[in-house]
């Protein structure tokens, strides 16, 4: 009697996180989304500027299309498109600035790349110059 009341528990509990699994995987990956880019060539770069094509090549250089897209290319759960229209210079440099208080930061959501100050402004730079 136990052992069978043991193994409907046990199937049940496993049919349960199988389900869940299921739903959460839907949940993240709806039906119909593109899938993201493989890294490669770096988006289009956003102007001339030699300041935002360092900041462009650091960002695949970083990997951050894992994470990020730029029109349409990495993942698009964190799209970038626009972010220099919606955020000051300031906003952007306080969001992959370690260290810094801004809620949702680069410290709490980055592992610490070892950024020099002069890469940071190129990523800066080069986030700002997203408009479209």
């Amino acid at each position: 009697m136990r052992e069978r009341l043991a193994r409907r528990i046990a199937f049940l509990t496993g049919t349960l996180v199988v389900a869940l699994a299921a739903v959460f995987a839907r949940v993240q990956n709806p039906p119909g989304a593109p899938m993201p880019a493989p890294a490669g060539p770096r988006p289009a770069a956003p102007a001339p500027s030699t300041l935002v094509a360092r900041g462009g090549q650091l960002y695949v250089d970083l990997g951050c299309a894992r994470c990020h897209s730029i029109a349409g290319r990495g993942n698009p759960r964190l799209p970038l498109d626009s972010v220099g229209a919606r955020s000051s210079d300031a906003e952007i440099r306080a969001w992959i600035t370690p260290g810094a208080s801004t809620p949702g930061s680069y410290r709490e959501r980055h592992a610490d790349l070892g950024l020099s100050a002069e890469q940071r402004d190129a990523l800066a730079a080069y986030l700002a110059e997203l408009r479209d």
